[in-house]
């Protein structure tokens, strides 16, 4: 679909450049405004849209691997289409907003759409990038009370977060806060190292993404699963692996591979595990050949009769 607009956009670009350069030529320049909206699928035809997207919902409400993927929502200034929700591919289950603070109008026109195909949108607190900023309990809460009355506000689905791995008091308070703060079928997911959170607050998470957006090779990749769910104790079912769109990560003969693609294969012959998290996808948006088609070859990979 997003090819047939791109070719409808550019065939309606030649035919105006071709009527501008044919009114240079006469006698007579004068200027006419010429329509160029891009109608969205939504709008081209409701009728299939609707049975479109209700096939999505019918998938994500259906056992299979999930994908998760983080998004920099409105940043000042876009530098175009990757910087939107409604850009990322139909099939993702999840998406973690890490500008969430700054969640825009722009955003809250696409989370219906999201919603509309069965993806759901939660707010991340990255304390371990900005833990400085919060320099005590009381500092902290003030934000995680400001963060819950965001995602009430803007109609989100739950929180995500990651910790500093020296602050466990944090860690505890962040937790408890967001866990409790939960209502409405949200989730509250773990982006890191579970044995950085306390084992009796392991159990508060739905899902943790392993912190496995680095790993370059299998064999580290394994001894991290099988920390997770042996010494951490997170379920298979609940344990997602990181993947950086555009790094490699080398198999067990030293063969390299795109990061998207191989850990997808290690999320069924590891676990099976819940799925796949992608980070950096903005990446290389624009190169066809790259980031958003190797996320979509993915997510088919884990889910080949969906």
């Amino acid at each position: 679909m997003k090819n047939y607009r791109i070719i409808n956009l550019f065939r309606r670009m030649a035919v105006l450049m071709l009527a501008l350069a044919a009114a240079a030529c006469s006698d007579w320049t004068e200027t006419e405004p010429v329509d160029l909206r891009v109608e969205r699928p939504q709008n081209q035809d409701p009728a299939l849209w609707a049975e479109y997207t209700a096939a999505l919902r019918a998938y994500k409400q259906s056992p299979h691997f999930l994908t998760y993927a983080r998004l920099h929502n409105s940043p000042s200034p876009s530098t175009g289409e990757q910087d939107y929700m409604r850009c990322l591919p139909d099939s993702l289950d999840i998406v973690t907003l890490t500008n969430a603070d700054n969640f825009s109008r722009f955003d809250a026109e696409d989370l219906p759409v999201l919603h509309e195909k069965g993806t759901r949108v939660l707010y991340q607190v990255d304390y371990a990038a900005r833990s400085e900023e919060f320099a005590g309990e009381a500092e902290l809460t003030a934000y995680l009370d400001a963060v819950i009355a965001a995602v009430a506000a803007c109609g989100l689905d739950g929180y995500s977060f990651t910790t500093d791995p020296l602050d466990a008091a944090a860690t505890a308070t962040i937790v408890a806060t967001l866990s409790a703060a939960k209502a409405n079928g949200q989730l509250l997911v773990y982006e890191g190292n579970p044995l950085f959170v306390a084992e009796a607050d392991r159990a508060k998470l739905d899902y943790v993404v392993l912190d496995t957006e680095t790993t370059t090779d299998v064999t580290t990749l394994k001894l991290q699963v099988a920390h997770a769910t042996g010494y951490a104790g997170i379920a298979p079912e609940r344990l997602l692996l990181a993947a950086s769109a555009g790094a490699p990560l080398y198999d067990e003969e030293v063969v390299e591979h795109a990061a998207l693609t191989e850990m997808s294969a290690r999320v069924v012959s590891l676990g099976p595990l819940a799925g796949l998290a992608a980070y950096d996808l903005h990446n290389d948006y624009y190169d066809v050949a790259r980031n958003y088609p190797l996320l979509s070859d993915a997510i088919q990979l884990l889910n080949p009769s969906k």
